[in-house]
């Protein structure tokens, strides 16, 4: 069973082991091995040259609303004259846009961020992707051995969790186990299952909590909402008094709102995975933008809230070696598909 953890206990993950190739490529060198290197770093003057002539670069994603905004504005003052146009939708919208522009030739996203691995295994055979040429990849802290298949990376993890209204709900929540408490009827908030990772969530709340706790939870009348952020707005507003998937409300408690959060051990994450398009319209600014995303600026802004793929990265939440990986066996897109059939058939 997930226990409830105190939020003074939380901790970051250690540190990611460093990898044996990044140690030979950091130690006294011959000019054997330092020649790749040196090619290496012309190479990649050459892509951040090509990417100042583009000047542009859009990225699809799903993660959250000002992460996102902070990379465009890190990305801007880093790399003068490259501007960063951001798509920020589900991933249920995301993914046939992307499909669209792949079949038609008409590319509007150079990076997209996914958190569905089925997804991005079946584009990857399809050739959607190009291969990543990014220098950060073999930062000694990136565990590039873990992170990295075929054409897509680990950026960060989301971590969702449930939170409460303090007002609304003064007795709070100790785990989600709380939020079948009666005086929470038609007063909570739930995801909609649109998306792999969303199943993989209620995959979750089964093992954790029992086979029968989301025909519980549904049992309580909640109100459905598409994605974590308007969820954490209705949960702010008062439109609802408990939430059972919303990120980390750090902010929103900072800025006075009536609203807390609790993390339960383990807690449900989902990977978010980049990728470079194979049609991008800017492929040498979405490589740099691509890069940017794992250094240690970058997870500063994308991972806020969320797990990092780097040790020590403030305002993390942990580490993405914490986030077990999803069980493919059982986000198949038919099993997927019968899934969301049944969970229709509960909440709706």
């Amino acid at each position: 069973m997930a226990k409830h953890v105190p939020i003074s206990r939380i901790r970051l993950a250690g540190l990611v082991a460093l990898l044996p190739l990044a140690l030979a490529a950091c130690g006294g060198g011959t000019t054997k091995s330092s020649a790749p290197a040196d090619q290496a770093g012309q190479s990649w003057d050459k892509t951040v040259a090509a990417a100042k002539k583009e000047g542009a670069v859009t990225i699809y994603s799903s993660q959250g609303v000002a992460q996102l905004e902070d990379v465009k504005k890190r990305f801007e003052a880093k790399y003068d004259g490259i501007t960063v146009t951001v798509v920020r939708a589900i991933e249920g919208d995301l993914q046939p846009k992307i499909e669209a522009e792949f079949s038609t030739g008409r590319a509007v996203a150079d990076v997209m961020i996914s958190a569905s691995q089925p997804w991005l295994a079946a584009k990857q055979t399809a050739g959607y992707f190009s291969p990543l040429r990014m220098p950060s990849l073999d930062q000694a802290d990136y565990d590039k051995a873990t992170n990295v298949k075929d054409n897509y990376y680990v950026v960060d993890g989301a971590v969702l969790t449930y939170g409460w209204n303090t007002k609304l709900h003064p007795a709070g929540l100790k785990g989600y186990e709380d939020l079948l408490n009666p005086s929470l009827k038609g007063k909570v908030g739930v995801v909609k299952p649109s998306a792999v990772p969303f199943v993989d969530f209620y995959l979750y709340l089964e093992k954790n909590y029992g086979a029968d706790f989301v025909k519980k939870l549904a049992a309580q009348n909640p109100q459905i909402y598409p994605s974590s952020l308007p969820m954490a707005q209705a949960l702010t507003s008062g439109e609802i008094a408990a939430a059972a998937f919303v990120q980390p409300l750090v902010d929103e408690k900072a800025a006075g709102a009536p609203v807390d959060w609790g993390l339960a051990d383990p807690a449900w994450g989902s990977l978010f995975k980049g990728v470079v398009l194979a049609k991008a319209a800017h492929p040498n600014a979405g490589q740099l933008l691509a890069d940017f995303l794992i250094t240690p600026e970058g997870q500063e802004a994308i991972a806020r809230k969320a797990a990092a793929v780097l040790p020590g990265v403030k305002g993390a939440v942990g580490t993405t070696a914490t986030i077990a990986p999803q069980d493919l066996s059982a986000l198949t897109p038919d099993k997927v598909a019968a899934y969301q059939k049944t969970w229709d058939g509960l909440f709706t």
